[in-house]
């Protein structure tokens, strides 16, 4: 139904009788209700308490204590009731004398059918307006209440608040009175840094004809830093001139911690991938220069000693006969011997690049193993206490734990001072535990910690990737322990 044409129920407060029951006579002609009509203010005051009209129709000039204005502001006030004027004449100090009791209206005395219509539908509209109005409003205030953001509108000349909502305690510390208290509370508790980049960017949003997010960092009450998003909307005046700003404020700083992390985890994956293409380079040129220095030369000289060889057994000794028989065998097992000795020199480059005790013995024997090498390479005392039942891990995981061992010991040997490595391997429910334990300096927080520990973050990968755990820990002057859970097949 159309608003202007919604029946009302009408109350009449009017001292002349006759009057009163000819304007109850026109609100029915004209479609509406009369409720009744009372001659005091203090009685309308009781009927519309009782009987809650649509609205009042209020004589200025009541006899009684009580006149039409003192009454009207009351019901205005108790039961925000509509009230229109009824006056014999609309003199301007009539007219100042009511607008503090909110009138929605005045008839002049003779009251006609359609001037009272149009002040009766018009004030009903704008009555229907204002309760749509203020439920919107409660709504929108519900909504800024309870949103998780911090919800805001500033005046941009003078920089005092007009609204912030109860999450500005939340997200900066402060609480709404506060920002009432102190314009430009905001811009004061940015972070030094973002100053600015955070005036700037203000300036620009005034400027632009669509709102910019942005992000900055502010410093919360506590001392804490907080990272922001921004959404702004200006408005304007009739001039295109930026009066006022409202804006919500988002917390990001757990969305930017991820990201920071994200980006670290990168570079130290991109680190891990360049120091591993570098280990395989190294790898690489210390074959290449076994081979060339030791087999190339050894293969040579064996070359040479074939050659000489063969002519002294073709050439006739004192031009008669060839060398002596029993100086030949003489000289073949010496080549048999230096054969043997390259041999063994190939083995020894095939067993650093993968033991062959690991294939044969197991993941148990080859850790023994190479504790006693590498205590007789670097002079560093290994003590080793390890299952005396074999550990049952399939090929993948005995080599990456064996890879791990020896790269403990390299940078036992390269980094820590140690002299001496205690090394135990244990099962226990269903988890093969290995502990590399040294007296050296101690490895402390910040070098596990940095991206450049490369080392220490590719055993961790390893580990990680058979489905382990893997940990280490430094006490200063006491040492450096590693520890390896890895489940059994």
């Amino acid at each position: 139904m159309n608003l202007i044409f919604k029946k009302a129920r009408v109350l009449v407060v009017e001292d002349e009788k006759i009057i009163a029951k000819d304007i109850e006579s026109t609100l029915k002609r004209i479609g509406h209700e009369s409720i009744g009509s009372v001659a005091k203010g203090e009685d309308a005051l009781i009927a519309a308490e009782k009987e809650k009209p649509d609205m009042v129709l209020m004589d200025i000039t009541l006899k009684g204590e009580m006149d039409g204005i003192e009454a009207a502001k009351i019901i205005n006030d108790r039961f925000s009731i509509p009230v229109v004027y009824i006056t014999a004449h609309q003199d301007e100090d009539t007219i100042e004398k009511t607008k503090g009791t909110n009138p929605y209206g005045y008839i002049t005395k003779p009251l006609d059918d359609r001037d009272l219509g149009t002040a009766i539908n018009s004030a009903m509209y704008r009555r229907d307006v204002e309760i749509r109005l203020k439920d919107a409003e409660e709504k929108y205030f519900r909504l800024s209440e309870n949103a998780p953001d911090m919800i805001f509108s500033q005046d941009l000349g003078t920089r005092t608040y007009n609204y912030v909502n109860s999450s500005a305690v939340k997200l900066t510390g402060y609480s709404p009175k506060e920002y009432y208290e102190k314009p430009g509370l905001l811009e004061s508790i940015v972070d030094p840094e973002w100053k600015e980049q955070y005036i700037f960017t203000l300036k620009m949003i005034q400027d632009a004809k669509t709102p910019i997010p942005f992000e900055y960092m502010i410093v919360h009450k506590n001392g804490k830093k907080i990272w922001i998003n921004q959404r702004s909307v200006v408005l304007k005046n009739q001039h295109n001139e930026a009066v006022s700003i409202e804006a919500i404020l988002t917390d990001i700083t757990e969305r930017k911690n991820y990201e920071q992390k994200l980006e670290e985890t990168t570079q130290k994956l991109r680190a891990l991938s360049n120091y591993q293409q570098k280990v395989r380079e190294e790898e690489r040129l210390y074959i290449s220069r076994e081979i060339h220095d030791q087999l190339g030369q050894d293969l040579t000289v064996l070359k040479m000693d074939l050659t000489m060889l063969g002519k002294n057994a073709s050439k006739p000794e004192d031009g008669k006969r060839p060398k002596k028989l029993d100086e030949l065998i003489i000289e073949l097992k010496r080549i048999t011997l230096y054969i043997d000795d390259i041999i063994n020199k190939v083995r020894k480059i095939a067993t650093e690049l993968r033991p062959d005790i690991l294939d044969k013995l197991g993941l148990t024997e080859a850790i023994e193993w190479h504790s006693g090498e590498f205590e007789k390479r670097m002079g560093i005392k290994c003590s080793t206490k390890l299952c005396e039942d074999e550990i049952i891990l399939n090929p993948e995981k005995s080599i990456s734990v064996f890879r791990i061992f020896q790269e403990t010991l390299t940078n036992t040997a390269r980094h820590s001072g140690a002299t001496e490595v205690q090394i135990e391997m244990t099962v226990v429910h269903g988890w093969m535990i290995l502990t590399i334990s040294d007296n050296g300096r101690g490895i402390t927080p910040a070098e596990i910690e940095k991206g450049t520990s490369l080392g220490i973050l590719g055993m961790k990968e390893r580990v990680l990737i058979l489905g382990g755990i893997w940990a280490i820990k430094g006490e200063e002057n006491i040492g450096t322990t590693v520890q390896i859970k890895v489940p059994l097949n």
